[in-house]
């Protein structure tokens, strides 16, 4: 990371008090880490790890709760270097309790969420099963910066443990000799689902309240219209955080814009889709999923809150 300068680095340091105070504001439902250690190099509170360097976090006072399921949530920073960016990337992380030997891999899809200058923030969720890992009050996540084909930014604070029930489940594979894979792949909507309606212009877009929806997208055939995108707005105050959770079986792109019409956040894929945003300004805020054309007609679930 010899090419960064201190331009670079000051940007950086920005974004990372921008990650502790968000992820500052939502801790009444998350854990952070008491034990952070990383072997990367480090600029201006931020570790960049790639091959032969790697970062640990450790929870060491989880609450027991009834809860089958836990969220590890991770926010990380990657550089801009040539060539476009993705807006997916996938993270591996290896999960430890300390009442067994061995770990468990699991495996994570970061959408992109803001792109600067220099750098692009990356946010994802993976649920974690407490009986499959024998879970206590201890939990220790690994990241090993070999996977990655450019370095990984990573903060002590940029990875979290939600301890609220979650709108989707991990399914875990097997283990297969002391080691297991795990992705969100199903759901359970926490409340009954209401429709969404038809809105494709922003003009006539309806607001949403914090809730579960369900709406479709795609072709459904001859003598029909397709439904390339469903427009929604949702009014916050300045200071607020908006979390939007799609989950469908196709691929889909979410997009998140300001009052002004600006893109801030925007994350392609299928399965389970999540942008978090912290609002700088008050005033209603524009939620966009659309498909690609020609897309067979498939449902979707909408899940929207606001802290």
């Amino acid at each position: 990371m010899g090419g960064h300068n201190r331009g670079t680095v000051a940007k950086v340091a920005v974004v990372g008090g921008l990650v502790a105070a968000w992820w500052g504001v939502a801790l009444g439902a998350a854990a952070v880490a008491e034990g952070f250690a990383s072997t990367g190099q480090a600029y201006a509170g931020w570790y960049w790890i790639s091959r032969g360097s790697q970062a640990r976090w450790e929870f060491l006072s989880l609450p027991l709760t009834s809860d089958p399921f836990l969220g590890l949530e991770a926010f990380l920073c990657l550089p801009v270097a040539a060539g476009p960016l993705p807006a997916e990337i996938e993270v591996r992380f290896q999960i430890e309790t300390g009442a067994g030997p061995g770990s468990r891999l699991y495996v994570a899809r970061l959408g992109r969420t803001m792109t600067g200058e220099s750098y692009a923030m990356y946010f994802g969720q993976v649920f974690l099963s407490r009986r499959e890992l024998g879970l206590g009050s201890r939990l220790i996540v690994r990241l090993d910066g070999s996977q990655a084909e450019v370095p990984l930014g990573v903060h002590p604070s940029s990875v979290r443990v939600t301890l609220s029930p979650a709108p989707a489940l991990a399914s875990a594979a097997p283990p297969t000799g002391g080691a297991g894979t795990a992705a969100a792949t199903s759901s359970v909507p926490t409340q009954p689902a209401r429709t969404l309606p038809g809105s494709a212009s922003p003009d006539s877009a309806p607001f949403l309240a914090p809730g579960t929806y369900r709406g479709e997208l795609g072709w459904g055939g001859p003598y029909t219209a397709p439904i390339g995108r469903g427009v929604y707005k949702v009014n916050l105050r300045a200071g607020e955080i908006v979390t939007v959770r799609v989950e469908t079986e196709s691929v889909c792109v979410v997009s998140l814009c300001d009052p002004s019409g600006r893109k801030v956040g925007e994350v392609e894929g299928s399965t389970w889709l999540g942008l978090e945003y912290h609002a700088q300004v008050g005033g209603a805020w524009q939620i966009l999923i659309s498909c690609r054309e020609g897309s067979s007609l498939f449902p979707y679930t909408l899940t929207l809150s606001i802290r």
